[in-house]
């Protein structure tokens, strides 16, 4: 936010200064947090609602919240998403200054964790909705008067009322960060497009009305001004993007994506291998190869790109469970086993592997073994999940002695 950043700002980083840098915040697995009576305790939207709901007055307990949100769900970009943000808003020091851009920060430990998450989010979903930014803008603002107010002996009030008028008054990529994070995409839109006329570094806004344009149905729009970000990122010498999620191989990615939603699938197949062209580790565009090729019916290249994803993608659940699934629905059952072992011992409580495991352990003549994955399933997954009905099915049949 530096170039949108008041003579306030600046001010109340002295009193930030003195304070430590706290240690990295990893993801050990915190305590669960205590759910409503009656909550799900096995369904990831509880977390997720739970941390939504706490997320402006105890972030901290929100990151916990999202933390098991993401290990339930694994494949929800909301919840990676969601859980960055708890954690850089769990720590007031760490926050400021990656509000403000400051370089040392943005190489710090916890905020390299953080953008970790958010990079992870955006390969699941690079257009996923980031309703947390109002909170945060809010947030960092009210710190920055809180502190102003304090070392000035001024009302808080008076200063946050200033504030107020210089961002009204401000820089269009301010003006447009306020928009999208009160869900005025209309005006965020606009404001981006006079910010990319005035500013040296246009890539960054290009991206971010793109993502709009996507969010709001504008293909087409989303597909240029990605393009021309694309363009203008490959100009720039790499040791210049300071964010882990700064990526052309992610942008490749999202204008691929772009273009499937335009029905131009060959062009959306370029994207993505352009993708791999601009770094060979990054699986989610073999994923999205192989998704492609499974559409039209070329199951050899669909299971050789999810290969080349697993490999890639060692420490993601959700990789090895789907590449499972698609083996498993190949009859390639020995394979679609060991995948599926890897998925569950990467994410133990991530139910949707084990119901999948059951049935390949079925169709290998283990009905023992399969009983033992429906069960799991059943202790494991949420009471709405629509699989529970056919693993308790499958679990009488077993105790009949019936086979698939």
């Amino acid at each position: 936010m530096t170039k949108a950043t008041t003579l306030l700002s600046l001010a109340v980083l002295a009193a930030f200064a003195a304070s430590p840098v706290r240690a990295q915040k990893t993801d050990k697995a915190p305590p669960r947090p205590a759910l409503l009576a009656g909550a799900d305790t096995n369904d990831a939207q509880s977390y997720y609602e739970f941390g939504s709901a706490a997320f402006a007055h105890d972030p901290a307990a929100a990151a916990d919240a999202f933390y098991w949100a993401m290990r339930l769900n694994p494949i929800s970009a909301d919840a990676y998403y969601a859980r960055r943000c708890a954690l850089l808003l769990s720590d007031k020091f760490v926050f400021q200054r990656y509000m403000d851009d400051d370089r040392k920060m943005l190489k710090s430990a916890e905020v390299k964790h953080a953008d970790s998450l958010y990079l992870r989010a955006l390969t699941i979903n690079p257009f996923v909705n980031r309703k947390f930014e109002f909170t945060m803008f809010e947030k960092y603002w009210s710190n920055v008067a809180d502190e102003v107010a304090q070392q000035n002996d001024m009302s808080y009030a008076e200063i946050q009322a200033y504030i107020s008028q210089q961002i009204a008054q401000g820089p269009p990529e301010l003006r447009a960060r306020d928009a999208y994070g009160q869900g005025n995409f209309r005006d965020a839109l606009r404001y981006y497009a006079e910010a990319i006329k005035s500013s040296r570094e246009k890539a960054p806004l290009r991206v971010e009305r793109g993502r709009i344009f996507y969010q709001t149905n504008q293909p087409d729009s989303a597909l240029a001004e990605l393009t021309a970000a694309l363009t203008e990122m490959k100009k720039k010498d790499a040791k210049d993007i300071v964010y882990l999620y700064e990526s052309k191989a992610l942008l490749d990615e999202s204008i691929g994506l772009v273009y499937q939603r335009l029905g131009n699938v060959s062009a959306a197949k370029e994207a993505f291998g352009q993708a791999l062209q601009e770094d060979l580790s990054y699986f989610p565009a073999h994923m999205q190869l192989s998704y492609l090729a499974l559409a039209a019916g070329d199951t050899t290249t669909g299971l050789s790109e999810m290969d080349l994803a697993a490999q890639l993608g060692t420490d993601d659940a959700s990789v090895h469970f789907v590449y499972g699934f698609t083996l498993a629905a190949a009859k390639k059952n020995a394979d679609a086993e060991a995948q599926l072992r890897k998925a569950i011992e990467l994410d133990p409580v991530f139910a949707q592997p084990h119901v999948v495991l059951g049935q390949v352990l079925e169709a290998e003549a283990k009905p023992a073994l399969a009983a033992t994955e429906y069960r799991t399933f059943l202790a494991l997954a949420s009471r709405q999940d629509p699989r529970r009905a056919e693993a308790t099915a499958r679990l009488t049949a077993l105790a009949s002695g019936a086979t698939l």
